[in-house]
Formats: structure tokens, C-alpha cells, sequence
């Protein structure tokens, strides 16, 4: 079974080996397979309470190797199988290292290795009340040409929550326009806007401290960008995917994901940060969502000389969360 999965890990629930292992192991296919961009969901999942195990059908996975696949109208979208996930091994399904849900922390330690990643590296939040983990994960590589990985989460009640398979998923660090959305290049540089122009100054101050992995062509344009020979937006161009991913970034990731998404638990955002610096009016910044605060920050413009304001309020917060974590950090005022 796990082999099997993993052979149909992004393929479109439109293709004939999917529609087969649906039917084959008594999966109820979806009445309406596509996905609209009118939906707030990107995915679903498709259960199979009897065998302990659901398929995830996605949308959109932010990979450069399965890039959205359009319906037959504009707007819709066929999603293709991102992920797999056991609850239970009804299904009897054969796991790496012959592991199934018996297992303890200390022997999967010495099977597997450190974890992966804890419940603390993703957000303060996650923490139990007394400050230790919550969760603790494993992602092993089945096939990195096809960006396929297994792992396991460990939970705090001394047991494993569930074994998975299938393709990484993460969240944008930087997104400048929205495929799915039928967004595009073109689109993204006829927009104006306070959030665009502020991120566009977190990614020139990414460039700038060389702290993204750049091929030989995007390193130049990179080069062009550090001397003024060539706008930031050419390096969105260059991306021609329209987003910044955590694992772009060859050091200071999870800063830039916690700064920009708010993950600290410390109410430390990027983007809060750069309006509050360019609000004036403490009433404005006490909404700065609103039409008010939003028609001031309609007149931030990318220059050098708010660049330097952004980049030095980057640079202070980046040395906060090198020496506390955003812990001791205070608002911008």
C-alpha cells in the first residue's frame, strides 16, 4: 500500500490510477472533483474511515514541480494528491523501518534520528502551558526528485498521532500575486499598494544580506538589484511563481517566516511594524486596517529613503529575535 501511494503521490484526481485506487479500496469519489478560486478551501480531504487512512487533494502546493492544473473554466482547478494520512493501521499498510503505532519517542529516536521538527520551532503557541513540547515531527525523504516525504507526529500523550506520505506544504513567506487567483506577473506590476511596497522591501533586504538560494541568473539580477542597476521587481519576474518560500532562504528562514506571519506569540509583525513606523496617529495605528490608516499608507512609496527606514527595522528586529526570541521585544511606537 505504501508504495502504492507513493506512485500516485501528484497525480490529478482526474487520472485514471487515482479514479482505479479510489474505487478499487472503497473510497466514495467527489461529486464535484475541481476546485473554484471563488472557494475559501484549496483542498479536501477524502476519508476511509474503514482502512484508518484519507487522501488530500490539493489545489495548489507551492512546489515548482506540480504547478496548478487548470479545469475547463476559468477559475477552476484540478487538485492532485498532496498527501496521505493513517490514523490507525486498519489498512495494514508496511511503514519504512517496518514501524507501526506501538512505538515509543526513544525508539524512534534511534530508528530515525532527531526529530525533524518540534512543536516549538513552528510557534510559541504551540507549547503546553508548563513549556515543554507538544508535538514532535519526522519528514523523511521517499523521493526529493518528486518531493515526496514520510513522516510521523509524535504527540505529548506518549503515542504517535498519525504516520503520513506525500509533498511538503508551506506557506509563502513573501506572496506577490496569486496564480489561483488568476494573478500574474503582469498583473503584480500594474498593482500598487502599502503591503506590496513592504514586501517588496523585505525581499530587497533578503537579497541584500545574500541570504536567499539564487541560481547563476537570479544571482545576477541579485547583483543588479544590491547596486541600483535594476528594480527588485526583476527578481519577481525571475521567480515566475509569484512567491518567497521558507526554503528559498539559505539562513535567518525562520525569522523571516515568525516576523512576517506573526508566529512568535509576542504579536511581532512585519508588515504592523512598517505601518505603525508611518502612522503618526495613535488612533490610526490602534486600526490601522481601516480606511483611514489605509489612505495614509496608500502614500508609502518604494525609495531609498524608506528603504533605509525598513531595512534598519528589520535589521533591530532580526538581532531581538537572535537574543530573545521576540520575547523582551516591544511595539513599535
Amino acid at each position: 500500500m505504501f508504495d502504492t501511494l507513493t506512485s500516485l503521490i501528484g497525480l490529478p484526481i482526474s487520472d485514471d490510477r487515482i479514479i482505479a485506487f479510489i474505487e478499487k479500496n472503497g473510497f466514495k469519489y467527489p461529486k464535484k472533483p475541481t476546485i473554484s478560486n471563488r472557494s475559501t478551501d484549496t483542498t479536501y480531504w477524502v476519508e476511509n474511515k474503514k482502512l484508518g487512512f484519507d487522501l488530500l487533494f490539493s489545489a495548489q502546493v507551492f512546489l515548482d514541480n506540480y504547478p496548478l492544473i487548470a479545469g475547463d473554466k476559468k477559475g477552476i482547478f484540478i487538485p492532485i494528491l498532496s498527501s496521505v494520512r493513517w490514523h490507525n493501521n486498519k489498512s495494514k499498510t508496511r511503514f519504512p523501518h517496518d514501524l507501526d503505532f506501538s512505538f515509543k519517542f526513544d525508539a524512534l529516536k534511534n530508528i530515525l534520528g532527531e526529530p525533524t521538527l518540534k512543536s516549538s520551532d513552528i510557534a510559541r503557541v504551540w507549547i503546553n502551558d508548563d513549556g515543554s513540547e507538544s508535538f514532535y515531527r519526522w519528514y523523511l525523504p521517499v523521493d526529493t526528485e518528486k518531493d515526496i516525504y514520510w513522516g510521523l507526529q509524535y504527540d505529548d500523550d506518549d503515542s504517535i498521532r498519525d504516520f503520513s506520505l506525500g509533498l511538503p506544504y508551506d506557506m509563502p513567506v513573501l506572496e506577490f500575486y496569486d496564480k489561483f487567483m488568476s494573478e500574474n506577473f503582469a498583473t503584480f506590476s500594474k498593482a500598487t499598494g502599502f503591503y506590496r511596497t513592504a514586501k517588496l522591501m523585505f525581499l530587497q533586504w533578503a537579497i541584500e544580506r545574500d541570504l536567499l538560494k539564487l541560481d547563476t541568473e537570479k544571482a545576477k539580477i541579485a547583483t543588479a538589484i544590491k547596486e541600483r542597476k535594476a528594480p527588485i521587481t526583476d527578481m519577481i519576474k525571475a521567480l515566475d511563481r509569484g512567491y518567497v518560500l521558507e526554503d528559498d532562504f539559505s539562513a535567518e528562514n525562520s525569522f523571516a517566516r515568525i516576523y512576517t506571519h506573526n508566529l512568535s506569540g509576542f504579536n511581532i509583525l512585519y508588515t504592523q511594524d512598517v505601518a505603525f513606523t508611518y502612522l503618526q496617529d495613535a488612533t490610526l495605528r490602534e486600526n490601522y486596517f481601516g480606511e483611514a490608516a489605509r489612505e495614509v499608507l496608500s502614500t508609502f512609496v518604494y525609495n531609498e529613503e524608506n528603504y533605509q527606514i525598513v531595512k534598519g527595522i528589520i535589521d533591530n528586529r532580526l538581532a531581538e529575535y537572535k537574543s530573545h526570541k521576540f520575547s523582551k521585544s516591544k511595539q513599535l511606537a
